[in-house]
């Protein structure tokens, strides 16, 4: 009888808890990329034709941005649009979408936000209906270029 009471308890400690090892579960890493900085320069190049996407992309920008935040990096960001998703960036295609949101949110954080002129001529898309938030240039290309050659880091996103 005692031998059985004891069972369960010795069951218990050559098995081991299952708390412990779900605590013990690993957390993500990666702060040595952003030791030691102040400063982060980042252009993102979003090309993306589909407003799933577009959504999915600015959360992750948003989320990337935090994280830097988080670590103690203050980032300056450009959220370069192209290609034949940019019809996607007119203020009606974004009514009362969560991409809008999420767009007036990165530029309350001081993000730049630029959409190509050059991709609005070529997928026939009118610049005078993108959304205010979002400032028209030449060509994002040289945006791109430019930006890169001030020292911001290249994330494209497709």
């Amino acid at each position: 009888m005692f031998i059985r009471s004891l069972f369960p308890l010795l069951l218990l400690l050559l098995l081991g808890s299952p708390t412990p090892a779900l605590a013990a579960a690993p957390q993500p890493g990666g702060h040595e990329a952003l030791a030691g900085l102040k400063t982060a320069r980042v252009v993102f190049d979003v090309r993306v034709a589909d407003l799933d996407k577009l959504t999915f992309n600015l959360k992750l920008i948003r989320e990337t941005l935090a994280g830097m935040v988080a670590q103690g990096v203050q980032p300056e960001t450009v959220v370069a649009f192209r290609g034949p998703g940019i019809g996607l960036l007119a203020a009606d295609e974004l009514e009362d979408e969560e991409a809008l949101d999420l767009i007036r949110d990165l530029k309350k954080k001081e993000v730049r936000l630029e959409a190509c002129a050059y991709a609005t001529r070529a997928f026939k898309a009118d610049p005078a209906d993108l959304t205010p938030e979002i400032a028209l240039v030449v060509n994002v290309l040289n945006s791109v270029i430019g930006y890169q050659q001030k020292g911001y880091a290249l994330v494209v996103l497709n």
